[in-house]
């Protein structure tokens, strides 16, 4: 299989900041010979390859080898009748998407999981084209458009790489880490967990001392008085009920707002009006609304079911959570059943 184009960005720091270098047919030498500029492009790029040896190579899920790391190998060998230079060691490779499965699990960005994951963060790519355009726009010899694309890739696999070496990567389930204790904290964890142990809090709050007064969590809104309490114990910043923009005819408030985390909590509660798909359908009501806000890239929905009325709590968090989320706006569910 032909290459179009090889891209990369080199970076010395965690600021991810560097520009991309592109070889490809596009920037090779002007002939009606593509076999020849696809040789001149491989050339160009092992004699910089060369230059670098030392470097660690960073990519994304190159080792297939119908489009990685042994493509390009191949192809060398097949244009040149020969190995090409040994530049690619293994233990100087390293799977971007592999490590970013590793600390966050496998269901870090929707499919495909690159775009997903830049759309996430917000950062701008006009040139993105998925492999299957890529490969089009190759058969059309639009070779700029396969240049642009790489380069793009290059660009943002790099700041990619430096905000999650960071802690600051926005993922599906993480929106960057909290210090608290002298310790790093992911920030959607430390919610999830507040959830967890609301429960156990409201129990601990019915004994007092020579049975002093205390507060009563009977409704929804001492659980929300409470949440709130529990949150400050970790964030600093924390905005109740946030009035979010307009939405079919009616304005709605967030129940809480962390806008240096950008992340938005709702907190709710099962009765046997609320079926498995009503909450569902306020769930997508909600994206809606909170997806409009400033400053809001990802909700977490806290679903109390201490009364067991939900039938498959661990199935329907992971299915609202899928129908839910956006490619640029993640949303996650739990569901406290116990």
């Amino acid at each position: 299989m032909a290459i179009a184009a090889i891209g990369l960005a080199e970076i010395s720091d965690t600021s991810g900041e560097a520009s991309a270098e592109v070889f490809s047919i596009a920037n090779s030498a002007q002939n009606d010979d593509p076999i020849a500029r696809e040789k001149e492009m491989l050339k160009r790029f092992f004699d910089h390859a060369n230059l670098i040896r030392d470097a660690r190579w960073v990519h994304w899920n190159m080792n297939n080898a119908s489009y990685g790391f042994p493509a390009i190998l191949a192809r060398y060998r097949y244009l040149f009748g020969s190995d090409a230079p040994a530049v690619f060691s293994d233990d100087r490779l390293y799977d971007l998407d592999a490590m970013i499965e590793g600390r966050y699990g496998s269901d870090f960005a929707r499919h495909p999981k690159m775009r997903s994951l830049f759309s996430l963060n917000g950062w701008y790519m006009p040139f993105f084209m998925s492999g299957k355009d890529e490969v089009n726009a190759f058969g059309d010899k639009n070779f700029k458009a396969c240049e642009n694309s790489t380069g793009e890739k290059a660009s943002l696999l790099a700041v990619a790489l430096a905000a999650f070496v960071r802690g600051d990567l926005l993922t599906a389930n993480s929106v960057g880490r909290l210090t608290f204790a002298d310790a790093q904290m992911d920030a959607v964890e430390v919610v999830q967990s507040l959830g967890d142990r609301m429960l156990l809090v409201e129990r601990e709050l019915a004994h007092r001392h020579d049975s002093r007064a205390t507060i009563e969590v009977n409704d929804e809104y001492d659980s929300q008085d409470l949440f709130r309490s529990l949150l400050r114990i970790f964030f600093e910043d924390v905005r109740p009920e946030v009035v979010s923009p307009q939405y079919a005819g009616g304005s709605s408030r967030v129940d809480f707002l962390l806008p240096e985390f950008e992340l938005a909590i709702e907190l709710k509660f099962t009765r046997t009006s609320l079926p498995d798909r009503k909450l569902g359908e306020e769930l997508i009501v909600d994206r809606d609304r909170y997806s409009a806000l400033d400053g809001v890239r990802h909700l977490i929905c806290l679903v109390f079911d201490h009364k067991g009325i939900l039938r498959n709590p661990r199935g329907l968090e992971r299915d609202l959570a899928r129908e839910a989320s956006l490619d640029d706006f993640a949303v996650t569910v739990r569901i406290f059943d116990r």
